[in-house]
C-alpha cells in the first residue's frame, strides 16, 4: 500500500471547513501553523496543505495548486488585526510587534503601510521588545476582538484591504509539492471538494458548540465563517495578482530591519 499523503492541518476555525468529513485513514494529517506549515513542505516532511499565499510566491515552481481551493476574506478578516498606539498614517518609525505564525499577514501589513497608509514605520519586533502596535492573528486575534488595553486603535487588515482595491483577500491556498503522487493529490483534491460542500451545508455539525479557543459562542462562530470564501473565483485571482504585484516591490525583510 502507497504511503498516506502527508496533509498539513491549519489549527484555526476559518479552516475547520476543511477537516471536519476528511478521513485520517486516507490521509496523515499533521497540525501546522501557516508558517511551520510552509516551511515543513520545503523540508519535505509535508506533501500538501492550505500555505499562506506568500510562501507559495516564495517557493514557486515547487508546489502545484490542488484546485481552487482558498482562504479568503469578503471584507473584514476579524481574526488579522493590528493594534496600535496611534493611528497608522502618525506611525512613521514605530515598533511593531509582530507574530512568527505567518508571513502573509506580515506582507500585507507591509503593503498597506506603503500603499495605503504611505508611512514607513521603523521595525517589526518580538513581542518581548518595546513596540508601538503589535499584529495578533487566529484565536489570538479573535479573543482579543474587544480590544487590548493601551492600544485603543484596532485595524482589521482585511477590511482596509478591501478599502485600498475592493477587492478580497486571499490569505491561503491549497497546494502540494510537485514531486507529490498525483493520485494522491486528486484524491485530496476531491476530498476537499465534497467535505467542503458538506460543511458548510451542515455548518452546526463545526460551531456547535462555538470555538472555546477563540472565546466564540455557536452563533458568533457561525457568523465568523460565513465572512470566508473558500474556492477562488474570478474576483479573488484578481486580488491575489494585485497582491503579488504589490508584494513584489517589497524589500526583503528580516526580524528587526527597516520594513518600507
Amino acid at each position: 500500500m502507497a504511503d498516506k499523503l502527508r496533509v498539513g492541518v491549519m489549527p484555526y476555525l476559518n479552516s475547520a471547513v476543511f477537516y471536519k468529513w476528511m478521513n485520517p485513514d486516507s490521509f496523515a494529517l499533521t497540525e501546522f501553523v501557516p508558517r511551520e506549515m510552509a516551511l515543513a513542505v520545503e523540508r519535505g516532511e509535508l506533501d500538501a496543505g492550505p500555505l499562506p499565499v506568500a510562501e507559495w510566491f516564495r517557493l514557486g515552481d515547487a508546489l502545484t495548486p490542488v484546485g481552487d481551493y482558498c482562504v479568503a476574506t469578503k471584507q473584514q478578516s476579524v481574526s488579522i488585526l493590528l493594534f496600535s498606539k496611534m493611528m497608522p498614517g502618525e506611525m512613521e518609525g514605530a515598533r511593531i510587534a509582530v507574530t512568527e505564525q505567518t508571513a502573509t499577514t506580515v506582507q500585507l501589513m507591509r503593503v498597506l503601510f506603503k500603499e495605503h497608509w504611505w508611512v514607513d514605520p521603523g521595525a517589526l519586533v518580538t513581542r518581548d521588545e518595546p513596540h508601538d502596535a503589535i499584529l495578533l492573528i487566529g484565536d489570538e486575534a479573535l479573543r482579543n476582538r474587544s480590544g487590548i488595553d493601551d492600544y485603543p486603535f484596532v485595524h482589521d487588515l482585511g477590511e482596509v484591504w478591501n478599502e485600498m482595491t475592493g477587492l478580497p483577500f486571499v490569505y491561503a491556498h491549497w497546494v502540494a509539492r510537485s514531486d507529490s503522487d498525483p493520485e494522491a493529490v486528486s484524491e485530496l483534491e476531491r476530498t476537499l471538494g465534497e467535505g467542503l460542500e458538506k460543511s458548510l451545508g451542515e455548518i452546526t455539525g463545526i460551531t456547535s458548540e462555538g470555538w472555546p479557543s477563540a472565546d466564540m459562542a455557536p452563533e458568533e462562530a457561525v457568523s465568523y465563517i460565513d465572512q470566508f470564501i473558500y474556492r477562488m473565483g474570478d474576483r479573488e485571482r484578481e486580488a491575489l495578482e494585485l497582491f503579488r504585484t504589490y508584494y513584489d516591490r517589497l524589500p526583503e525583510w528580516r526580524p528587526g530591519s527597516k520594513i518600507s
